[in-house]
């Protein structure tokens, strides 16, 4: 009942009363009137209260989850940005050794050069072999008349020789590869070499090989250290068109790089 029409009902059942009421149970009823009126205002104060709490309940509960949201983002950021630590450590932990690795490869491969320069200084100086520095590798060009004869696969005894002073530079260095590459002119072969190889493709990678084979059983070297290649005459180093870049094509290259 709405309380702006409750005075009007007071005073009407009040004049009743009066009228016919004893005074002492009338001041009764008038008290417990007046005790109804203080409820209701109280209620009506209460029920204020009431919604007042449940709005601002609300709208916590609509900022919690928020922060809900937000932590479990958060902890998910904080979550990749320790795995993404985590992988940086690795990583730099892996370029540390590779930058060791490649630091031990390249005082080898120095040390492999100037025993190499030192033994083989001669021929080096006759512009037989040459010594090539390449980033981590160390390349050992041979021109192929001092360790094969001509149209042969097989290491001729100077050949013996150098291969076995070069040999005993590549067993100190047990941590490197070696690839041995044959090479040759654009000449096509004669019919004498025809009968044994093919093409220059056959005759460059027997040569190669028979290198391959001579640091394995001759001189020791491990055959897992050990490769051999043939590439005929499409690698070549000077033109095919005079004898002087016919002579530096036709080669034995000898490679040594960084192990896995």
């Amino acid at each position: 009942m709405p309380l702006n029409r409750y005075p009007l009902f007071a005073g009407i059942a009040l004049l009743l009363l009066s009228a016919c009421v004893p005074l002492p149970q009338y001041m009764k009823i008038e008290n417990e009137l007046e005790a109804m009126r203080e409820k209701l205002k109280e209620n009506s104060r209460l029920s204020q209260e009431l919604s007042q709490c449940e709005t601002a309940t609300s709208k916590l509960l609509k900022k919690s989850k928020s922060l809900e949201t937000q932590n479990a983002y958060l902890k998910n950021i904080n979550q990749q940005l320790l795995d993404n630590q985590k992988r940086l450590k690795l990583d730099i932990n892996k370029k540390k050794t590779v930058i060791e690795l490649q630091g031990q490869v390249i005082r080898l491969l120095d040390d492999t050069k100037k025993t190499i320069e030192t033994s083989l200084k001669d021929q080096i100086a006759a512009r037989e072999i040459e010594v090539v520095e390449e980033n981590d590798r160390l390349k050992v060009i041979f021109v192929d008349k001092i360790l094969f004869d001509s149209g042969s696969a097989k290491i001729n005894d100077q050949g013996m020789d150098l291969l076995q002073i070069m040999a005993g530079a590549l067993a100190q260095g047990q941590g490197e590869n070696i690839v041995i590459e044959g090479h040759t002119d654009n000449v096509p072969l004669g019919a004498g070499l025809k009968k044994r190889f093919t093409s220059n493709w056959e005759l460059s990678t027997a040569r190669a090989a028979a290198v391959a084979h001579f640091f394995q059983e001759t001189a020791g070297i491990d055959p897992l250290r050990l490769s051999a290649r043939g590439y005929s005459f499409y690698r070549p180093v000077a033109p095919n068109t005079t004898e002087e870049g016919r002579r530096q094509n036709r080669r034995i290259e000898i490679i040594l790089s960084q192990g896995e």
